[in-house]
């Protein structure tokens, strides 16, 4: 079956390459390129189809038709984007085959990823999914724009733009029967186009899981049914953008929101999973939130040797509380008690404090267009640990906290990049950065031997990227590019719990990850049709990997592992990306997505190589604002484990079944202020689970929704 969809995707590439016909590339008019438009590739507005690097645009509007529990839900089933998940709330991007801290993540420009990122985050579940003009992933290397964690790809989440003609009053409210939960959203939107205000509210709340027909009771155990208790989560989100016009050429915007999600449990820490046994009584999130604040100034300038500057600087701080209590005897598949808690209850208080900066300007000189500018990055975490007993009360951690408090990272960053058109079909990139990243762990009486240390990474990133037009209709692109990414306080500093029953021992000799990647393929944009097809390979050292050390016998009987974050092997990655929409007619057309990728073997460090996985879908318009888009999500298995995978509780260790559900989404006008939506998921209520992640996939679920503008 995989071949077959790969298959069916290549041959849906076919009649737009046969059908370009020949002419002048003036004929080409704006309304027949690829209408999406990216911020993130270049650092500048330009037509996905123009630029070289991999780059994929979710909508507002497509984000209105999905089905999510998060904002990391909207990117499934995206060209060369895999999710994984530890709850509901707490979706990892995966591009080319990395994730979490390799995947760099960005709010309007500003850094999401923080200075105690980890394999698999959390953190875009944070980010308002309703409150988003789009969200743009470029796939590959973006250190060179970016500076250190850009890797495997990019993650921008673009919020909205004023509207002068648009709506006053926009609401959002859908009801969702699996998990059983309801979404609202209501926004203001205020002003003219010289001085505005947007203004939005969303409550989110979600019930527990129901699994597809038939789990396995040994994984989800203490779970009796396929009900599974705990799952569900309440979200609480503000926002506020202003935007002034000081002048047609100057303008000023301010962007501020706060998001907090209570308390979300850890599944991967309450179920027995592939493990001998359940871990904990509780393990969770109790409290998470996000404040962010920023300002961005621009200014356009005529007839000088500068177009544009934008000045930048924003301030985020992340709450990541944490909670976790032990059993004393831990219970186990099929029935062996019901265990007993442990009268402690450990208790994290976490916290990264962001301040940042950023000028960036723009320069024509004849066919050359400059892109560089300058920026900083200043983060101080918090860190504290209290375990609070039953019947004693409670009191400082012996051990120390997770982090030494008041461990800073620093960032610095100056980047050029150069555009250039030699003629009407060749265009080139040609990109450089130095980036300057400082490290300090304070001492601590607690950890006197991981503590007590500064670290001074350098680096100086280049990138290249090409474009060739074939044919008004297609572009050859080809991209060469570096990547690098700095230890941070995680991997420097973390002492204490890793994952689910491990302990981590800190290590303050690490030195950075870097990646150099090449790509190249066809971009494509016609009348008809709309796609890519690439090819990527990428070669890894000094990648950071966690290597077991030993064993430690817990209070409760149990083993524990030890491990420490080391630098080791190399690694390759490789694979294949592509998509396309075929538009046989004003209302029917035909939509693929499809993503391979393959380790060498020697797999190490905390990759997540998911298998082959695809969309196939058509779509049905027979008049403005309806729709009708049944769709098959499909992924095969995934055999192929690394050392890390193999030992991971969440992963089955014989590797994850290939699975595949159909789905439907619709929607239907019902005046021309309201519009009502209903997608199916998983309509055969299907077992199944996505590789990395923690639970089987929800089983059946309906969701109607009404979005109301006037």
């Amino acid at each position: 079956m995989r071949f077959a969809l790969f298959a069916l995707g290549l041959l849906g590439m076919l009649p737009c390459l046969a059908q370009t016909p020949a002419q002048d590339f003036d004929d080409l008019t704006e309304a027949d390129l690829l209408s999406d438009v990216t911020v993130t590739a270049t650092r500048s507005r330009e037509r996905v189809f123009y630029v070289p690097t991999p780059t994929t645009v979710i909508t507002k509007s497509q984000a209105l038709e999905r089905t999510q529990t998060s904002l990391a839900d909207l990117l499934k089933g995206e060209v060369g984007v895999f999710v994984r998940a530890t709850n509901p709330s707490a979706g990892s991007p995966i591009i080319r085959g990395v994730t979490g801290r390799d995947v760099l993540m960005l709010v309007d420009g500003f850094r999401l990823s923080h200075a105690f990122m980890r394999p698999n985050t959390q953190y875009q579940g944070l980010v308002d999914s309703y409150f988003i003009e789009q969200i743009e992933v470029v796939r590959g290397p973006g250190s060179v724009l970016y500076g250190s964690d850009a890797l495997g790809g990019i993650t921008n989440t673009l919020t909205p733009i004023f509207q002068a003609n648009g709506p006053r009053f926009q609401i959002h409210t859908d009801y969702t029967s699996n998990p059983a939960g309801v979404s609202t959203h209501g926004r203001v939107n205020l002003g003219d186009q010289d001085f505005n205000v947007q203004a939005g509210l969303t409550y989110r709340t979600f019930g527990d899981v129901v699994l597809g027909q038939a789990p396995n009771p040994q994984v989800f155990f203490p779970n009796p049914g396929r009900t599974v208790a705990d799952s569900g989560y309440e979200f609480y989100g503000l926002n506020f953008k202003s935007a002034v016009q000081f002048t047609p050429s100057q303008s000023f915007t301010l962007t501020a929101q706060h998001s907090r999600i209570p308390t979300v449990s850890r599944q991967d820490g309450i179920i027995q999973g592939y493990g001998p046994n359940v871990p904990s009584a509780e393990r969770g999130f109790a409290p998470q939130s996000r404040t962010f604040i920023l300002g961005s100034y621009q200014a356009d300038f005529e007839q000088t040797w500068l177009d544009t500057l934008r000045l930048q600087a924003g301030y985020q701080q992340i709450e990541d509380n944490r909670n976790q209590r032990n059993f004393s005897t831990r219970p186990s598949f099929p029935g062996y008690g019901t265990g007993t808690a442990s009268s402690n209850n450990t208790l994290e208080n976490i916290a990264s404090n962001l301040l940042g900066t950023g000028l960036t300007l723009t320069s024509t000189w004849g066919n050359n267009r400059f892109t560089y500018g300058l920026e900083a990055y200043f983060d101080r975490v918090n860190s504290s640990r209290t375990i609070a007993n039953d019947l004693t009360g409670s009191r400082l951690d012996p051990n120390g906290p997770r982090y030494v408090d008041g461990s800073t990272l620093n960032q610095y960053g100056l980047f050029l990049q150069d555009e250039t058109n030699w003629d009407e079909r060749f265009t080139s990139f040609l990109g450089l950065r130095y980036s300057l990243v400082d490290v300090n762990i304070p001492f601590s009486s607690v950890r006197p031997n991981s503590s007590g240390f500064s670290r001074n990474f350098q680096a100086l990133t280049g990138g290249l990227g090409a474009r060739y037009r074939l044919t008004p209709e297609v572009n050859l692109v080809f991209n060469l590019g570096q990547g690098f990414r700095a230890p941070n306080i995680n991997d420097l500093g973390e002492a204490g719990s890793r994952r689910v029953t491990d302990i981590n021992l800190p290590n303050p000799s690490l030195a950075p990850e870097r990646v150099f990647s090449v790509d190249g393929g066809l971009k494509v944009s016609g009348t008809a049709f709309t796609g890519e097809l690439l090819g990527f390979w990428s070669q890894y050292t000094d990648r950071l990997d966690s290597v077991s050390l030993g064993t430690v016998i817990n209070s409760d009987g149990s083993t524990a592992q030890l491990f420490q974050t080391q630098n080791l092997n190399s690694d390759t990655i490789w694979g294949i990306e592509f998509g396309g929409r075929y538009r046989f007619s004003p209302q029917w057309s035909s939509f693929v997505t499809g993503t391979f990728s393959y380790a060498e073997s020697g797999l190490s460090g905390e990759n997540a190589i998911p298998p082959f996985n695809s969309v196939v879908g058509v779509r049905y318009e027979p008049t403005t604002g309806v729709y009708l888009e049944p769709f098959l999500r499909y992924a095969a298995a995934q055999t192929r484990l690394s050392a890390n995978d193999a030992t991971d509780l969440r992963i089955n260790p014989l590797g994850t079944p290939g699975w595949g559900t159909l789905n439907l989404r619709a929607g239907l006008p019902l005046n021309p202020t309201t519009t009502l939506r209903l997608n199916v998921d998983n309509i055969f209520n299907a077992t199944y689970r996505e590789h990395g992640t923690t639970l089987d996939g929800a089983g059946t679920s309906v969701t109607l929704g009404v979005d109301s503008a006037f």
